[in-house]
């Protein structure tokens, strides 16, 4: 392991994860048991026309800022800071390659759709078995109440990029050198689900936490991030298409 306790700019880049793991992981977990407000009691809809819109984007600004600093500067800085490498090394770690995109985007396709089905199969679960309402296993009203069909389509598209660069790329390449394959894929899983906790549904946490496994697997196999980011960024997409063309046909 390249760390060293003795090293200034080495401690600067642990704080620096772990500011990353505090905001997106731990206080998730935090809101899940209630102990801070969740993203539910924020609402503008009565707001005027001109202020709604001046604070959606806003809102949306911030929140791919965020996500950005967390999840994609702060692990590039490690690289850096810690591993001394240079831009090109740094994507090469990450597994950030578009040679054969062309098979990354096969791939993708494929493993969103195995998502999809398997999403389907534990919502019918839980709304049959174990009679959740169908409000209860999606996290999309919650983001309704914050943005427009556009600009939710816009963060759905874009954030699970640095997502991807983080939990499948950075945390993935960190936790398999120190602990093998299996542990990585779990123990990214696990995280990855986790950071959904702020939702306050339990469904949208397994979901992720299964979405984790399967693609860091298929990021492992085909040594290409952008399989998962493909993947992930179509099965967003692909839900939010869905769920507003279930609203309109409904009577």
């Amino acid at each position: 392991m390249d760390f060293n306790v003795k090293k200034p700019t080495h401690i600067i880049a642990l704080l620096l994860i772990l500011v990353t793991f505090i905001l997106i992981i731990i206080l998730p977990i935090i809101t899940f048991f209630g102990f801070s407000p969740s993203t539910q009691s924020l609402d503008y809809s009565d707001l005027p026309e001109s202020y709604s819109l001046f604070f959606e984007i806003f809102v949306l600004f911030f929140q791919l800022v965020f996500v950005i600093l967390l999840m994609v500067l702060f692990p590039f800085l490690w690289y850096i800071l810690v591993n001394d490498l240079k831009f090109k090394e740094i994507l090469s770690k990450l597994k950030l390659t578009f040679e054969k995109i062309e098979l990354a985007f096969l791939w993708g396709i494929i493993t969103a759709i195995l998502i999809f089905l398997i999403s389907f199969v534990i919502g019918i679960i839980t709304i049959v078995i174990f009679k959740v309402d169908t409000q209860d296993i999606s996290n999309i009203p919650d983001l309704e109440a914050l943005f427009s069909p556009i600009t939710l389509f816009l963060l759905v598209a874009i954030q699970p990029v640095a997502e991807e660069i983080f939990f499948r790329g950075f945390l993935l390449d960190k936790l398999h050198s120190l602990a093998g394959r299996n542990i990585a894929i779990v123990s990214t899983a696990i995280l990855f689900g986790l950071a959904h906790a702020t939702y306050l549904k339990v469904y949208a946490i397994i979901l992720p936490m299964i979405m984790g496994v399967i693609l860091a697997y298929i990021v492992i196999k085909t040594r290409n991030l952008n399989t998962a980011i493909i993947a992930h960024v179509c099965f967003n997409v692909g839900s939010l298409i869905l769920t507003f063309l279930a609203r309109s046909l409904m009577p």
